[in-house]
């Protein structure tokens, strides 16, 4: 038998505040994953999103982290990270993902001594087009979300750009960003049945994301 693939969740979001379904998706996502016997969840973050996100009636992040924190301080594999919410604008989730990629990767380096590729440097987490990043914060798209089992379609329709994902819960897919930082990733996505503001009853799933750059 293979060695299974280690794991971070990772879950971004307001978290205004936390509730005990954003603390359940980590379990079920790990759960999930952990019986398709090929992915062993070692991790799990929490990552705030910055007061420059701008929502609307969105508590100061000191106060969000703080509250995420107590949340969780019983668990054993489950921490917050503050890095995403002290950023000065929102951040894209793809930005925060090569973050933690680029982290975790150099402690396990440090932890072993092992070169297991590539590192994420600061060029590699900020290269997004500065103009695409403005044009991206001021506009709100709106999301069609459609799927048979375990076949999901999501459409993110925007006056910008339109951008279609295709995938199979479960298995790794390419997914392309050009446009939006002009690299591709390769990602998996697991879901748990967690309810979700603003999806129909039938869509009720929360997602967890693991991308891994190719260029």
């Amino acid at each position: 038998m293979s060695a299974r693939i280690p794991l971070v969740l990772l879950a971004c979001g307001s978290f205004n505040p936390i509730t005990n379904q954003h603390m359940r998706l980590f379990e079920l996502a790990r759960d999930h994953l952990h019986q398709t016997g090929q992915f062993q969840v070692v991790g799990g973050i929490v990552s705030p999103v910055s007061d420059g996100y701008g929502k609307q009636g969105l508590v100061l992040a000191k106060h969000r982290i703080a509250m995420a924190r107590l949340a969780l301080q019983s668990s054993d594999w489950v921490s917050v990270d503050d890095w995403e919410s002290q950023q000065p604008d929102w951040t894209e989730t793809v930005i925060t993902m090569r973050y933690h990629y680029g982290r975790i990767l150099k402690q396990y380096q440090e932890g072993t001594g092992k070169d297991s590729g590539p590192t994420t440097n600061s060029h590699h987490l900020t290269n997004v087009n500065v103009a695409i990043r403005k044009i991206a914060t001021l506009l709100k798209p709106d999301k069609d979300i459609s799927h048979d089992g375990d076949h999901v379609v999501i459409k993110t329709l925007s006056t910008f750009k339109n951008y279609n994902m295709d995938v199979h819960v479960g298995k790794e897919f390419e997914e392309d960003l050009s446009g939006v930082d002009d690299r591709k990733c390769m990602e998996l996505r697991a879901c748990g049945a967690v309810c979700k503001t603003g999806l129909p009853e039938n869509l009720n799933q929360t997602w967890n994301n693991r991308t891994v750059p190719l260029t």
